[in-house]
């Protein structure tokens, strides 16, 4: 069945899959910084070297979107063990080889064969590994993380309700003068994320912004799994994405028709009506349940694996892809995906009910996936409130166990509100610098 098959992250997997990327965000720090020493002993404590980029190298850190953002890469869980484990390792030194830059030499000099063929002078040194250290770097990025994520969960909540809301309105909306400036401002850089960091991001951001959009997604998907496993033949039809009869698709008294045309139009019709399940309400009740089921096992079997994985491509490199009208992008069948490719295939079938299926028409997917997104709105809360409510805390008394922190002198303040107040002090800040003011300085009509 489809809750055997299922992908269901649990909240704990959350703080499980945010020391990852705090690990992953130091790695592409130490690597940026030359600090290869402290890349080597981070990623191989406790055996972590995949999380490093594909793309390593000596003095290269490699692309945001090379450090993989799959699920279940920790291999120390839960994350309050692996803070345990880093916090409790003892102190030691790591025995460091390199070799010494030669003095460049001159023309005459270098014509002098002796001084011209010396041997490359290697030095060694004892690089210190004082564990406080790195775990109040890694506790600092984690809690720059807890901050910044639960910032997007917040935007995607709302995000989600405004799309369910436009999707089932009866009469929707045209773009206003203010979606386009905003998305004009969008396009610009001018997003409510770039006011939150100030356009100083951490690297691996927009790729942690849709990883916790995956997560939420496959949680959601697994509590409508849940929804339809609970449903009865007597209830099955109290859920907007089921129905009891399939709504004709055409109807011909309004328009003057050829008998002859009728008569074929009718006759594709009953032979296409012929799989149709017939009977009462119950029968059709159970039909339309058993075809829920069958197509949400299909859709989690092609989209929970791509979604586990996610997009190692930017953003940026997503919207160079332009394809013809009607058109996919061909990507191997191996590849990850983000979660809004997998609501555009719900998108995709509209008003239209599942072929090829037994009980097929009953079922409603464009429905089901606006039930999917409501249900995404109501995980992003639930997580936003484990960030704050049970992983922070847990960092916060790994910091006071293990490193110098000292409870008292805290401010309670995030990373980046710690920042924003500084620059108000500094007066490097201006309140006034509104909307209304970024748009008219890009002269936006």
């Amino acid at each position: 069945t489809p809750k055997e098959q299922r992908y269901d992250p649990s909240s704990a997997a959350l703080g499980d899959f945010l020391v990852q990327r705090a690990i992953q965000q130091q790695l592409y720090y130490s690597a940026q910084l030359g600090n290869e020493p402290m890349v080597h002993w981070l990623k191989s404590f406790r055996s972590h070297e995949h999380l490093d980029s594909s793309q390593r190298g000596e003095g290269r850190c490699g692309f945001p979107g090379t450090y993989s953002a799959s699920f279940g890469q920790l291999n120390t869980m839960p994350f309050t063990a692996y803070l345990d484990a880093l916090g409790t390792e003892p102190d030691s030194s790591i025995e460091v080889n390199f070799v010494k830059p030669q003095r460049r030499l001159s023309a005459r000099e270098r014509a002098n064969p002796f001084l011209n063929n010396q041997p490359p002078v290697i030095e060694v040194y004892d690089q210190p590994i004082i564990i406080s250290k790195i775990l109040a770097q890694l506790l600092n990025t984690a809690d720059a993380l807890v901050e910044t994520w639960a910032f997007h969960l917040n935007e995607a909540e709302n995000n989600d309700m405004v799309r369910v809301a436009n999707d089932r309105a009866e009469s929707k909306g045209l773009p206003s003068s203010m979606m386009r400036e905003n998305a004009a401002l969008v396009k610009g850089g001018e997003t409510a994320y770039s006011r939150l960091t100030g356009d100083e991001a951490m690297p691996l951001y927009g790729f942690d912004c849709r990883a916790c959009d995956r997560f939420d997604t496959l949680r959601a998907l697994s509590l409508l799994v849940d929804e339809v496993t609970a449903l009865t033949p007597e209830t099955a039809f109290d859920v907007d994405y089921l129905r009891p009869e399939a709504a004709e698709d055409w109807d011909h008294d309004d328009f003057i028709v050829n008998e002859v045309i009728l008569k074929r139009r009718k006759a594709r019709r009953a032979k296409f009506e012929q799989g149709f399940v017939a009977g009462d309400g119950i029968t059709k009740g159970k039909a339309a349940r058993a075809a829920a089921l069958s197509f949400l096992q299909n859709f989690c079997n092609k989209w929970v694996p791509k979604l586990i994985k996610g997009d190692a491509r930017s953003s940026l490199v997503k919207g160079e892809y332009r394809h013809a009208p009607g058109m996919k992008e061909i990507r191997h069948k191996d590849s990850g995906a983000d979660s809004e490719e997998a609501f555009e295939e719900l998108w995709e079938y509209a008003d239209e009910g599942v072929q090829k299926m037994l009980g097929g028409e009953l079922v409603l997917p464009g429905l089901m996936g606006q039930r999917l997104r409501e249900i995404r709105a109501a995980v992003a809360a639930e997580s936003k409130g484990t960030l704050l409510e049970l992983i922070a805390p847990e960092l916060r008394k790994a910091r006071i166990e293990y490193t110098d922190y000292v409870e008292e002198d805290g401010d309670g303040m995030g990373t980046y509100e710690r920042f924003h107040l500084q620059a108000k002090m500094d007066g490097s800040e201006n309140e006034a610098y509104s909307t209304a003011a970024v748009i008219a300085e890009m002269s936006i009509d």
